[in-house]
């Protein structure tokens, strides 16, 4: 599994102490990623954040999370004045930062300042994706990632 992460280097972290769940999460269209994995996705988030001691309120949260899954790559942009977006939905009248292709099988994190609505971190974990797999299996191999990725956000 190979996880990486990004993160805004002006942000000071340590600010934050809430955060609340954005509207967009998507796994575009793909029979595999299933409400009991979305659902598991959230609970397994939720947990490694407030293992860092970030508490999670319904709305207006210092800071929002977004998911993504791509079962096929999807290609992603990041913006320098505001959220990432995919490309078929993103305002490409705005400066671009960079252009980046995630691959089939990777799962991003993303953390969008509550105030600012900029993206300040990055995480993401690729893996093989497998056609025939259990629920058991897929459930660990799914909290693994988000335990990997989550690693790498800072603590409050």
């Amino acid at each position: 599994m190979a996880i990486e992460a990004e993160q805004d280097p002006a942000v000071t972290f340590n600010r934050y102490e809430t955060y609340s769940w954005g509207s967009n999460q998507r796994a575009p269209g793909d029979v595999r990623v299933t409400s009991a994995l979305r659902a598991q996705i959230v609970d397994d988030i939720d947990r490694q954040l407030a293992g860092k001691g970030y508490l999670r309120v319904d709305r207006d949260g210092d800071f929002s999370v977004v998911y993504r899954v791509t079962i096929e790559g999807e290609t992603i942009v990041q913006t320098l004045d505001g959220y990432a977006g995919s490309v078929w939905t993103e305002d490409l009248a705005r400066p671009v930062l960079a252009l980046r292709r995630y691959e089939e099988g990777t799962l991003i994190i993303d953390i969008i300042d509550g105030e600012s609505e900029r993206l300040v971190w990055r995480g993401s974990a690729k893996a093989e994706v497998r056609q025939r797999v259990s629920i058991e299996d897929r459930s660990a191999r799914v909290a693994e990632a988000v335990r990997k990725v989550l690693e790498r956000f800072p603590s409050r």
